[in-house]
């Protein structure tokens, strides 16, 4: 198993992808999701097992499948370091201002990749969304805090507004009953 990847190493790989897909003459925009979001915005979030991004409308997905493939194999890293499972906790209808741009690789020479970020409060919604399964140990619930605690939310009723706001409906019963979880220790 490869180790995780930290911030540093996660621009590496987003550099080796970029300058992989313009040698093949190829530009691709994703949105990156969870942890490498989390790690490109804030300080306290050290490390991610993998990439959660999506290919954004517009682009060729096909185009970065061999891409991601040569990276790994270069770089020792999991095979599926950049992966869309996220898709899950996506929203359809991806408003624009839900994302910052964050990138573009490689940052010398012809771009191969752009990256977007999802924002924290879009971040907020999608961790309170993964809240409604338990099997995924307590990193949601850390996330969740801390970005309740960046954005200055201090309530479940905060929360759901949020939720809903993304989302366009109420959080699962599920997801719902941990949301005061996220509080739980806190002033």
């Amino acid at each position: 198993m490869a180790q995780p990847l930290d911030r540093a190493r996660l621009l590496e790989a987003f550099e080796a992808l970029g300058a992989d897909l313009a040698e093949y003459g190829r530009f691709v925009e994703i949105a990156v999701y969870g942890g490498g979001a989390l790690m490109l915005q804030f300080a306290w979030r050290r490390g991610t097992e993998d990439v959660d991004a999506v290919v954004r409308p517009g682009y060729d997905e096909a185009a970065l499948a061999p891409s991601v493939a040569r990276v790994a194999a270069r770089m020792g890293l999991e095979s599926d370091w950049l992966n869309d499972a996220v898709g899950i906790f996506t929203p359809l209808d991806e408003d624009e201002t839900l994302f910052a741009l964050s990138g573009t690789f490689p940052a010398d020479g012809t771009p191969g990749l752009r990256t977007v970020v999802a924002k924290p409060t879009y971040l907020l919604a999608m961790k309170l969304h993964a809240l409604q399964s338990l099997d995924r140990g307590d990193r949601d619930l850390n996330d969740a805090r801390a970005l309740a605690a960046h954005l200055g939310l201090r309530d479940v009723e905060a929360l759901e507004q949020l939720y809903r706001a993304i989302y366009g409906e109420d959080p699962s019963p599920e997801a719902r009953s941990r949301f005061s979880a996220v509080f739980a220790g806190t002033p």
